[in-house]
């Protein structure tokens, strides 16, 4: 019988588990050299759930910022900084993951989700800059992500028979430059979108993520922009980029996770992700 060669671009699987836990040894001694910071008192909690979260997003390429709302609604962080906060985190987790899959990327599939996404990312900015505190759009999103979670973990949706062109391409890009400005959470609908067709999971991920850095970056901007005429503080604060570190660990341990998946783990994976996106939407 004849032995397939071992796939060495696989960690073994200890080495993945060390490098997990030896990413999250490190948030503690973090957390104490930047206790002292403005608006940071008691940090331990938030970083490690920055950590686990960023953690569960590079497995399947999206999510990190829906998980991350309670956690840093809990540190008491306003709407605005958070938004900045999660758009931070997301441009370090999410560059750093395109850069990996960069082989993988279709660039023609990529083109109509971002100018549909950029079109509407003025309009979500200038909502969520004029919508009072505790607005109840991230609970409309949050029990949408979970019913289609739901429903898509019973009964596996039948991916896509034929292309649907630019028109709906271009919707639901801009479905996501609204969810991306007004909850830092632009990969939403994308990773519905990727997911309905029968694209490997590599493709998936390489168009979602980086879908998701090209409008944070955007949204940034758009921010910076816009913040002036509504009265609002245009620059991250120093909390926002505090969590960066924690991100980036998560990140590159879960990017290690996603090499063992195979097609039928990464897409389960990605509807339990969007289960609890829901579940932590409606919590936070």
């Amino acid at each position: 019988m004849r032995l397939e060669p071992a796939d060495t671009r696989r960690p073994a699987r200890w080495r993945v588990l060390a490098a997990s836990m030896a990413g999250l040894a490190c948030i503690p001694a973090y957390a104490a050299l930047i206790g002292d910071m403005p608006s940071m008192a008691q940090p331990l909690p938030a970083l490690i759930g920055v950590f686990l979260a960023a953690y569960a997003s590079a497995v399947v390429g999206f999510a990190f910022s829906a998980l991350c709302v309670p956690i840093l609604a809990l540190a008491g962080l306003d709407a605005l900084t958070m938004v900045q906060t999660l758009m931070l985190c997301s441009i370090a987790i999410y560059g750093w993951s395109t850069f990996v899959l960069r082989r993988d990327l279709d660039f023609p599939s990529l083109a109509p989700l971002l100018l549909g996404g950029l079109c509407a990312l003025p309009f979500g900015v200038w909502l969520l800059l004029r919508l009072p505190e505790g607005s109840a759009h991230a609970s409309v999103l949050g029990v949408m992500l979970l019913a289609y979670g739901v429903f898509a973990l019973l009964r596996q949706p039948r991916p896509l028979r034929r292309p649907f062109g630019w028109g709906a391409e271009l919707l639901v890009g801009a479905s996501g430059g609204l969810t991306g400005a007004l909850a830092a959470f632009p990969g939403a609908m994308i990773a519905i979108w990727c997911g309905l067709k029968p694209w490997q999971k590599e493709r998936q991920r390489a168009v979602l993520q980086a879908y998701i850095l090209v409008m944070q970056f955007a949204a940034l901007g758009v921010i910076a922009a816009l913040s002036e005429v509504a009265g609002r503080a245009a620059l991250p604060s120093a909390a926002c980029f505090a969590y960066l570190l924690p991100a980036v660990l998560g990140t590159l341990c879960g990017l290690e996770v996603f090499r063992f998946m195979t097609e039928r783990q990464f897409g389960r994976s990605v509807n339990l992700l969007l289960v609890l996106s829901g579940l932590a939407m409606l919590l936070s």
